[in-house]
């Protein structure tokens, strides 16, 4: 297979109300040097029909048939393999999500720009909700992270969307990326967690004026999330020690600043997570 400049996978499970939504969208983007995989997980409603639609409609559009039903998280981590293996650089796409035509053009011209960069990444707007759309960005503090913690101004917490999972990734960081997505084990915070590794690294390039859509109302909350005391406590530690490890590819700071980077990442813990443990912690 001749390899695209951007492989688009879209990791799928009974999504044909939507996919045939995001295909158009993403086959209307001004970059066009790209291929698209819907990376199909036994999928039992016209999910198929609609794919084989679009690939009779574009050679871009290809579609890869798992062999058994996986996990969401394994499916995930699956597609993240497809795409590095097809282009030099790749993007996750959910069935249902769209973005702005140029939102493919201008991450490619921002990790173009910044060869030292992993992951390009804009502005979410999120629709569908009940709170109406609206918008999410980052805050300075994920920005120059290194020389802040070096400097010992480790902040509170670290604030980025976990949207930016659906950026632009260079396929050289495919397997640091899926090694961090699997390790919690669930889908619940999985991206924040994964992310968290290009942000400690200075790694990401952000587009403020490119803008990707992100549907709310799949009920991941519901079917992922923690119940009880000890399973939520469990995941808290999980994100937060997880996060903690990430000192060891940091340059060498004190103990003060390191007590300091692990209380970050407890906080982070509780709010990529939603748990707050006794009501306060």
């Amino acid at each position: 297979m001749q390899l695209s400049k951007v492989a688009v996978v879209i990791p799928v499970h009974n999504g044909g109300e939507t996919l045939a939504a995001t295909l158009s969208d993403l086959l209307e983007q001004t970059y066009t040097d790209f291929s698209v995989t819907i990376v199909e997980n036994g999928s039992t409603d016209n999910t198929v029909e609609v794919a084989r639609r679009f690939c009779a409609k574009d050679t871009r559009v290809s579609i890869d048939y798992g062999s058994e039903l996986l996990p969401p998280v394994e499916n995930f981590a699956r597609a993240m393999q497809i795409g590095a293996s097809r282009g030099t650089y790749f993007m996750l796409r959910a069935c249902d999500d769209t973005s702005a035509p140029d939102y493919l053009e201008k991450l490619v011209h921002a990790l173009d720009a910044c060869p030292d960069r992993k992951l390009a990444a804009g502005t979410t707007r999120l629709v569908g909700g009940s709170k109406g759309e609206r918008s999410k960005s980052p805050n300075q503090n994920v920005f120059d992270f290194v020389n802040r913690y070096t400097s010992g101004h480790v902040p509170r917490n670290l604030t980025f969307p976990a949207e930016w999972i659906y950026g632009l990734f260079r396929s050289d960081s495919a397997e640091r990326l899926r090694s961090r997505w699997t390790q919690l084990g669930t889908p619940w915070c999985a991206a924040s967690f994964a992310l968290y590794d290009f942000v400690v690294h200075d790694e990401v390039a952000y587009v403020p004026d490119a803008y990707f859509e992100f549907v709310e109302g799949s009920g991941s909350k519901e079917k992922y999330a923690a119940r009880g005391f000890r399973a939520k406590l469990r995941r808290r530690l999980d994100y937060s020690l997880g996060c903690f490890a990430l000192r060891h590819s940091l340059p060498p700071v004190s103990i003060a600043v390191t007590a300091r980077y692990f209380f970050m990442c407890w906080t982070d813990s509780r709010r990529k997570t939603g748990f707050k443990l006794l009501g306060f912690l």
